[in-house]
């Protein structure tokens, strides 16, 4: 409880006749300055008697609408107090807003009793500049003392919250050589009989067999005692691994490379969720691994996945490094080499070492945070795994080798490509400046022959399906002048 300027003001005239009397010696000065010190006491107990009523009385709710939200967005959020009881003291109920969202001045958002009311409500606007979980978890309540002496600032704890995502892409095709797939994270057999839910074969009634096992149509019409098997299913860890580098930001603002990379990682979270199947996650920046969680299959695992995948951002470095992503890998470098063989000039005397140094290229690869989180993910599974790789095709050898290692380790790889021929702005604007409207086109058809080249490459590693995650009205286009230009 703290006293106000007024109380301030009073005890201030008290110890003035207090000390004016002691000076002047006189007694009516001290008379006054008792009578002032006795009413602020009695206010005092008047106002912790009314404070502790309206603590004791007073709740408060707060509900947001709509409850899920995009990032830029607003809603409405509603504070609710009410009293048991009158209290004959000024009360203000104040929502507390969190310092991530917009929200409007104090009396905007302020509920305030007058001495005979006790129920009011008000609802303000907020907008979310961020995504994220946010809660809107304590109101704040000022309770003045009906003389206006004392004043006392209490919480109370509620449980409100309003999912922000980030802004979602529309359209987003996911699918192999042009073709819509569906879900790619569903049932998992394995490949072991037994009590399950999947029905795998049907076979003749051995010793042993159970009762509950026995197929009665196929008995019936075989005139033989037969056994229903079934399949039974297992947990896959999901290992997922998600490219967050700078080249992921092309694209225009919540339609961006990265955009389209969440979305598809945020379905592949709830489809293990789904299976209660485990979950680990590594984020990769463009030097290092900026964020890592799990294994886990706790109940709070995936809402905190998701809650990471939804604040993604990708790092600030202006660009990859050339020289370390776009290494020559030692089966080209060897077909180059070949191409030297007889030549005696000075530039195949100087350019023949360097073709011929397998070391360079394996410590190059080695050594880049995308290669090094795709061989971690794998080295610490000891079950059945699913790793999913989601990146674009900018470093197609780095990227190569980490589905190499992932084909080896992992027992399944699913591999979410999105080609940068969709969202590279920039090269499209210099396309159009040096050929037209036509020379872009035919890049655009270029471009995505060169990354379906590459996706069918990493298709032809064992246990490795590689997707394109791109607009579905620019790959609709992209692939109908491909099949043109066959």
């Amino acid at each position: 409880m703290l006293p106000t300027r007024r109380w301030a003001a009073l005890a201030g005239v008290a110890c003035f006749l207090a000390v004016y009397a002691v000076v002047l010696d006189e007694s009516t000065p001290l008379v006054a300055a008792c009578g002032l010190a006795a009413w602020l006491v009695v206010a005092q107990v008047d106002a912790v008697g009314a404070m502790r009523a309206v603590d004791r009385d007073l709740s408060a709710t707060v509900s947001v609408e709509p409850t899920s939200v995009f990032v830029g967005d607003r809603a409405a959020v509603t504070l609710t107090a009410s009293l048991s009881e009158a209290v004959d003291a000024p009360v203000e109920v104040e929502l507390v807003a969190p310092p991530s969202v917009n929200a409007p001045e104090r009396p905007r958002r302020t509920v305030a009793f007058d001495p005979s009311e006790t129920e009011g409500s008000v609802t303000c606007s907020v907008e979310f500049p961020v995504a994220g979980r946010i809660a809107f978890d304590e109101v704040a309540v000022d309770i003045e003392g009906r003389a206006g002496f004392f004043t006392e600032t209490v919480t109370l704890d509620l449980d409100a919250r309003c999912l922000v995502e980030p802004p979602a892409p529309d359209g987003i095709h996911v699918g192999r050589g042009g073709e819509l797939v569906g879900a790619t994270f569903g049932d998992h057999a394995s490949d072991q009989t037994g009590p399950g839910l999947v029905p795998h074969e049907t076979r003749q009634y051995l010793p042993g067999d159970t009762l509950s096992q026995v197929d009665w149509k196929t008995t019936a019409r075989m005139n033989h005692p037969h056994i229903r098997e079934f399949e039974s299913e297992s947990d896959y860890l999901l290992s997922l691994v998600v490219d967050c580098g700078s080249h992921m930001n092309r694209g225009p603002t919540g339609r961006t490379m990265l955009s389209y990379a969440r979305e598809v990682a945020l379905g592949l979270v709830d489809a293990a969720e789904s299976h209660a199947d485990p979950v680990s996650a590594q984020f990769v920046g463009d030097a290092a691994t900026t964020w890592e969680f799990g294994p886990s299959s706790s109940s709070n695992a995936y809402q905190t996945v998701r809650r990471r995948l939804l604040a993604i951002a990708p790092t600030t470095s202006p660009h990859r490094p050339v020289g370390a992503s776009r290494p020559v890998a030692p089966e080209d470098a060897r077909k180059r080499s070949r191409r030297l063989d007889g030549d005696d000039s000075a530039f195949a005397a100087t350019l023949r070492p360097y073709l011929s140094d397998g070391e360079s290229y394996v410590s190059r690869v080695s050594d880049r945070p995308l290669f090094d989180a795709v061989k971690s993910a794998c080295s610490r599974s000891d079950r059945q795994d699913h790793l999913v790789l989601v990146t674009d095709d900018s470093a197609k050898v780095e990227t190569y080798e980490a589905v190499v290692v992932a084909s080896k380790r992992s027992s399944q790889t699913s591999v979410f490509l999105t080609p940068t021929t969709f969202f590279d702005d920039a090269a499209e604007s210099e396309t159009v400046d040096a050929g037209g409207a036509g020379g872009a086109r035919d890049a655009d058809a270029a471009g995505f022959v060169a990354f379906e080249e590459f996706r069918k490459r990493l298709e032809r590693l064992p246990n490795v399906t590689a997707y394109e995650v791109a607009p579905k009205s620019a790959m609709a286009l992209a692939t109908g002048r491909a099949t043109a230009a066959e």
